[in-house]
């Protein structure tokens, strides 16, 4: 298999033995992506639905990510607990805002998404290769 160049991701959302849900680019332009078969090992390929992201969205998805590497930096701190994930006390309000806002947005759009294989080079610059099916 011949993969595309390595891609940003910027988010992953959803986790379950690797990379479920979250954002990526493909092509150089942030998409939504979701799991829609996984391999028995991450190193593997697996089948992902990309749907293009506009740029509202991508910039709201970005601010509540922050909330969240906010909360997870405290909680490896020790300086909040597992009862005020997934923000901390000051973030939570906006926090909700959001995710009432992208509950709609981040999801697979039948019309526009892309099917592909990808491989993801986790590390503090988490990586993705991206294949056509």
């Amino acid at each position: 298999m011949e993969f595309s160049r390595s891609e940003h991701v910027y988010t992953i959302t959803d986790w379950y033995d690797g990379a479920r849900t979250g954002i990526a680019d493909y092509h150089d332009q942030p998409h939504y992506y979701e799991c829609l078969q996984w391999e028995d090992s991450p190193q593997t390929a697996a089948t992902y639905a990309l749907t293009p992201l506009d740029e509202e969205t991508f910039q709201l998805a970005l601010e509540d990510w922050a909330i969240w590497q906010r909360w997870q930096a405290a909680f490896k701190a020790g300086t909040t607990t597992e009862a005020t994930h997934p923000a901390l006390p000051e973030d939570q309000e906006r926090h909700v805002v959001l995710r009432d806002l992208l509950r709609e947005r981040l999801r697979t759009r039948q019309d526009l998404h892309h099917v592909v294989q990808g491989t993801f080079h986790y590390g503090s610059d988490t990586r993705v290769e991206w294949q056509a099916v």
